[in-house]
């Protein structure tokens, strides 16, 4: 078997083992897996708007809703109406939630942050655009297996 199909066969390892440990989590926090993904997204950048966030998770707005007012009711989310525009709502992570998610993922991070060190950053460079092409692909097949 050559390294391309050993890739292969890695990657699709990794997926389930991303899958174990997402269940996992969901479960420690109380969630289902559709409103821990919801949660997971709530950790971008800029907070998302319902609507956003519908998009993100390939949702519709009447089932966001309905995920969000359980993250709400499980105190790991809250509504605010955004400070430049009073019309839009923004969804985003409470303190609880940041804290718990913390204590899951940190020393996953710290794990992956410590592995990587070993690399150059020409390494790094070619992790990453692997990284970027797969998620990419990911997103291209999604959408045509929704037509």
């Amino acid at each position: 078997m050559g390294l391309a199909e050993q890739l292969g066969e890695a990657m699709q390892a990794y997926q389930r083992a991303v899958d174990v440990l997402d269940q996992r989590a969901a479960d420690l926090l109380g969630l289902n897996r559709t409103d821990m993904r919801c949660l997971e997204l709530l950790f971008a950048p800029e907070p998302p708007s319902p609507g956003e966030l519908a998009a993100a998770a390939g949702m519709t707005t009447g089932g966001v809703t309905t995920a969000i007012d359980r993250l709400e009711r499980a105190g790991y989310a809250t509504r605010e109406r955004d400070s430049a525009d009073r019309r839009r709502v923004t969804v985003r992570p409470t303190e609880a939630a940041n804290r718990k998610i913390g204590a899951i993922y940190g020393p996953i991070v710290t794990d992956g942050q410590k592995f990587l060190r070993r690399y150059d950053d020409q390494t790094l460079a070619h992790i990453l655009e692997f990284i970027t092409h797969a998620t990419q692909s990911c997103h291209e097949h999604a959408e045509r297996l929704g037509r």
